[in-house]
């Protein structure tokens, strides 16, 4: 799908120079920012899964633990 990004002049340099130290193309760096981006509630999410399964797998560690 194609899409115009209009950015302020400021922002396209700053763009600009992060595609150029990085190597890619504004375009490649634009998707690579946003893959990076920490969406809300992404980041919490994926948190928790982690949590919940260290803390299945690890249960009978955490209960020796919080009896210590």
């Amino acid at each position: 799908m194609a899409m115009t990004v209009r950015l302020s002049p400021e922002t396209d340099a700053r763009l600009t120079t992060y595609a150029e130290r990085e190597g890619l193309s504004k375009q490649q760096a634009l998707v690579q920012l946003i893959e990076q981006a920490d969406l809300p509630g992404e980041r919490e999410a994926k948190l928790k899964a982690i949590f919940d399964k260290v803390m299945v797998r690890d249960a009978e560690l955490m209960e020796r633990l919080a009896d210590a």
